[in-house]
Order: structure tokens, then sequence, then C-alpha cells
């Protein structure tokens, strides 16, 4: 019985001990036990498989700072056009109450392509029509991201190869452009990321080191990881202002 007392008292006060130390160690850090768990800037990433390849730039352009934190909620060949592989209107408020606090990052477009042209030239009704449907759907998520995140920005599609193609790219990016700004979102460009001077889709440019490089994948629409590298360090900056983050990271 005398054993068993010690015993117990012994691992009483090494918990007690140890709740000290670490509620010590908070303080003395700065980060109080309250609040350690939401130390960090998150970033939450959502949309397609070019939202994919971005995350993944960020995760590398923020790999030597501990501070950040990058969550990828994507999901490839996914639009906000059907839901037959993913809801993402439906599913949106579920994600972002999951990850409160965080700036939110959204990227759509390829499994989207409009189906607005007559005889291959975009029809101006069925555009409309068209449009008015996919216009809720990206208010929709603005709103659900708007109401526990940070911020949201909203990244816009990089030229493609095809001329077609970027046109209907175009249209798409004209309407994520004026929705998600009207909802409150912020709006980044690309298309001219990767273009050359001239406006034309460019699979070479300069790297993050200033090298040309590949930054265009075979397929003329998605990018190498170079190209992410490129696209995710010129989101940087709106992600550290609406997180209140500093502007440099440690290096």
């Amino acid at each position: 019985m005398v054993f068993s007392s010690v015993i117990g008292w012994s691992c009483v006060n090494i918990a007690r001990r140890n709740a000290l130390l670490a509620a010590a160690a908070c303080t003395v850090f700065g980060l109080p036990r309250a609040r350690a768990a939401d130390a960090f800037y998150r970033v939450l990433v959502v949309g397609d498989s070019q939202a994919q390849g971005l995350a993944g730039g960020l995760q590398r352009q923020l790999l030597r700072d501990r501070t950040w934190r990058v969550i990828d909620r994507s999901r490839i060949s996914t639009g906000l056009y059907s839901a037959v592989k993913f809801d993402w209107p439906g599913s949106i408020a579920s994600i972002a109450n999951s990850e409160q606090g965080a700036v939110a990052v959204v990227m759509f477009g390829a499994n989207d392509r409009p189906n607005i042209r007559s005889k291959g030239v975009i029809d101006q009704a069925r555009a409309d029509a068209w449009a008015a449907p996919y216009c809720a759907h990206i208010r929709a998520v603005v709103d659900a991201l708007k109401k526990t995140c940070a911020g949201v920005v909203w990244v816009g599609h990089p030229i493609v190869r095809d001329p077609v193609f970027a046109e209907d790219m175009a249209f798409l990016n004209n309407l994520y452009m004026t929705e998600s700004q009207a909802a409150g979102a912020q709006w980044l460009p690309t298309w001219s990321m990767f273009a050359d001077k001239d406006g034309h889709f460019d699979a070479h440019g300069p790297a993050l080191d200033g090298h040309i490089e590949r930054l265009r994948a075979d397929d003329g629409v998605h990018l190498t990881a170079a190209g992410y590298d490129v696209l995710a360090n010129a989101l940087l900056p709106l992600l550290r202002t609406d997180l209140g983050a500093p502007s440099q990271s440690p290096t």
C-alpha cells in the first residue's frame, strides 16, 4: 500500500511538473497555451488540378518558414459547372468551417470550358445563359469562404496554348474577376505572367532565379513545377497582407 501511494504521488507530481514546464515554455516563446494551435499563418487552397499545382508551389516557397501551413483541399478533374465529380458550391461551407481563420485561395477553369459556341463562334445569347448559373456558383464559393476565412484570393487561369481554348479561358477569367471581386474577394490575374511580349502563349519564361526555364507543361494548359513556383511567388504578397504576416519569410 505504501509503495502504491509513493508511485501514485510521483506520477501526479511528474504530470504536474510537465504541465508547468509546458506552460512556461509557451510563455517564454510568446505562444500562450490557448493560442498555440493558432500560431500559424494558414492558407487554404481549393479548386482543381491547377489549384493543386499552386498549393505545391506555395509549399515549396514556404518550406523554410515553419510559421506557415498550406492546406491543400483541391480536387483534380473538378469544376464549378457540374457537381458530378464534386459539388464545390454545396461543400465549400464545410471546408471553410474546418479551416477558420485561414486565407483562402481559389483556382478553377480548364474543366469548366463553356459550351457557348455556334459554328465555332461565341454566341452571346448562349454565353449569357451559360454564365448566369456559373456566376452564382462563383459568388456562392466566395460568400461561404468569407464567412470564416481571413480573406479570399481568386487566382485567374493562365493563358493556354490552343487559341480557341484560350478564348474560352479568357471568357471564364472575366467571370471570375467580376463576380469574385463583387463578392469581396481579391483578384490575381495570371494571363500575362505566362505570355510573351505580344500577349501570346509562351512555354518558357524567367524562373524565380531569373534564368529562362520551361514554365508550361506539355499539354499547354498546366504549369511545370517552376511555373507554379512563379505563380506562388506572385501570390504570396496578397496572402501576407490578408494574414498580417511579415513581408518576408525568415531564411
